[in-house]
């Protein structure tokens, strides 16, 4: 069904209408921002391109630093007589003048070298240390600075960061939140120099450079981990992981252009983060403009639908509305006359005159459809009970014979009174007191031709007698009864029940005609209770057919029969229908 209804969809005027504009402007839109895409992704390219080579070369004037850095060390390390004689135990006094020369060699250094930090000397022997720092760092710092120094000295000589100090690589520290790069060599078994330097001392010159208006740079671990903004890198969720040898764009919500350089000389990175709308300042007012297009583009298809709505579509729309209600029978609904134009007028004026044509021969149809049914159902009740008059002569012939005046005469009023309520059927509904009359009078005959052997009963609320049902219905069920199931051989014994019952719509009429014979067979139940036609070989139709043909005609499918073979034995008939007055005095409507 899905399958239908698309397809119906995709043959519409209005689709392919859209599909033709989408072919065009789609192109179209998709050019336009793809120049745009291809115009900035050039522009990004450049400016990574000219950052790149800025940070390469700033990061190798960080390197260098760190290269004299380490010259001075190795140098002092390897050839400075004073660090040798620190390294063994001296008198007191002497010990205090080895500090002070090699305190005043530290200080000149720094003084030289204003981008360090700090110097240090450490003596396993005293755990002292003799100092050196520039103006920058404070007291705490320089306190937190020797602890870690301290602590990895005193660890043990197999763990990592023993390891570490025989290697070339500057050491990435964090130390009470902030990012230190540490150098340590081991000038004799008990003596080391070193020196450290705060990420954000390297960083000072940096910053001076423009890098948009909340650009910004910073150092970062191997990992991607910031060393310096961290809070603002998180926040705006930017990746630094690939801040090596080439450029990325990252960020949320604001992107941004990461440019980043690995140092020679240790395990991070200097990184420039650039705002992607500085970059492509020029680029937004390009984008709003081929936004701009591309949306008026796109209202270009309703507001083209809407033109032609008025002047195709609604008059099409008119014509379908019509049919739809035409097939569905409702054959008064007539498109409006009002056309937009002359074509559609013509359309609408003969459409008119069409459907004014099928509407009088839908009531020529109809009136012969009805006359027919009426034909059928006259036809379907005058059928009934043809072997009924057979018998009844053979009776009164019998009774004759053995002159039986009383018999007769009793036979002759209810064959009479059997007759004239049989004439009487040709009327559409009788009241229900009036059948089970004429019930009561068919099966007194069938007393009086089976004596001792035939006993009924019937049973019906008074309340109900009045309300209106198809004439001979419940006799088609105690004929058939009589016929199939009475036998000589034991009793027979008929019951007729009646009642209101519910289904949780209209209340309805239960009518319940049951005997003690031997049931239906099971092939014959289910042929009736899936209501199929039971028509005889001969071509003659069964009775209880002959009813449920009746009562759909008359009731529309709203009547209902039900067949059972109760456990107790015997067969079991159920009439349902609906309910329906019928006043005394009211005339019969004829068929």
């Amino acid at each position: 069904m899905n399958t239908q209804r698309g397809s119906k969809l995709r043959n519409t005027m209005r689709f392919k209408l859209i599909l033709g504009v989408a072919a065009i402007l789609v192109p179209l839109i998709v050019l336009l921002n793809f120049n745009q895409y291809y115009a900035a992704q050039v522009v990004r390219k450049q400016v990574a391109e000219s950052n790149q080579s800025f940070i390469s070369l700033y990061m190798n004037q960080i390197d260098g630093l760190l290269d004299e850095i380490d010259s001075f060390l190795i140098s002092m390390a390897a050839s400075d007589p004073n660090l040798l004689l620190l390294d063994r135990r001296q008198p007191e006094a002497e010990t205090a003048l080895l500090k002070v020369q090699l305190s005043k060699q530290l200080w000149n250094e720094i003084s030289r070298n204003g981008a360090v930090d700090g110097f240090f000397i450490y003596s396993t022997l005293d755990a002292g240390f003799i100092e050196a720092f520039s103006p920058r760092p404070s007291y705490i710092e320089r306190v937190a600075v020797s602890d870690e120094v301290t602590r990895k000295l005193n660890a043990s000589p197999t763990s990592p960061t023993q390891s570490e100090l025989g290697g070339r690589d500057w050491l990435v520290r964090q130390i009470d939140g902030n990012y230190y790069f540490l150098r340590l060599l081991q000038a004799a078994p008990n003596t080391y120099v070193g020196a450290w330097v705060k990420a954000d001392t390297l960083l000072i010159p940096f910053n001076l450079i423009h890098l948009g208006e909340s650009g910004f740079s910073l150092f970062s671990t191997e990992a991607g981990e910031p060393m310096l903004h961290a809070e603002v890198v998180r926040a705006k969720q930017i990746d630094l992981s690939f801040a090596s040898g080439g450029y990325s764009l990252s960020g949320d919500p604001d992107r941004y252009l990461t440019v980043g350089e690995r140092s020679r000389h240790g395990g991070f990175r200097l990184v420039a983060l650039i705002p992607e709308q500085d970059i492509l300042k020029g680029f937004f007012n390009l984008w709003s403009w081929n936004r701009f297009v591309s949306v008026g583009s796109i209202l270009l298809i309703p507001l083209s639908l809407v033109l032609l709505r008025k002047m195709i579509l609604l008059p099409i729309r008119r014509l379908l509305s019509a049919m739809k209600r035409i097939g569905e029978g409702h054959m008064q609904g007539m498109p409006e006359s009002n056309a937009s134009t002359e074509e559609f007028r013509v359309v609408n004026d003969h459409f008119n005159q069409m459907l004014s044509q099928i509407r009088e021969l839908k009531i020529h149809v109809y009136e012969e459809q009805l006359s027919k049914q009426q034909a059928e159902l006259r036809q379907l009740q005058t059928t009934i009970n043809p072997h009924f008059y057979l018998n009844s002569l053979n009776m009164l012939h019998s009774l004759a014979a053995v002159r039986n005046y009383e018999l007769i005469q009793e036979m002759s009023r209810c064959l009479s009174d059997y007759f004239r309520y049989i004439f009487r059927s040709q009327v559409s509904f009788v009241s229900l007191g009036d059948e089970l009359i004429h019930m009561r009078n068919y099966i007194r005959i069938q007393e009086l031709r089976f004596p001792d052997q035939l006993s009924s009963e019937i049973e019906v609320p008074s309340y109900l007698l009045s309300l209106a049902i198809p004439p001979l219905v419940i006799q088609t069920f105690v004929e058939n009864a009589i016929k199939h199931a009475f036998t000589l051989e034991v009793p027979f014994r008929l019951s007729i029940h009646g009642k209101v019952e519910s289904d949780g719509q209209l209340p309805r009429i239960l009518l319940v005609i049951e005997d003690t014979g031997e049931g239906f067979t099971p092939e014959l139940l289910q042929l009736l209770n899936e209501k199929r036609n039971l028509e005889r070989e001969d071509g003659s139709r069964h009775g209880i057919w002959n009813a449920w043909r009746r009562l759909e005609l008359l009731y529309g499918g709203t009547a209902d029969l039900t067949f059972i073979n109760p456990h107790s034995g015997g067969a079991r008939v159920e009439v349902r229908l609906p309910m329906k007055s019928f006043a005394e005095g009211e005339e019969d409507t004829p068929c």
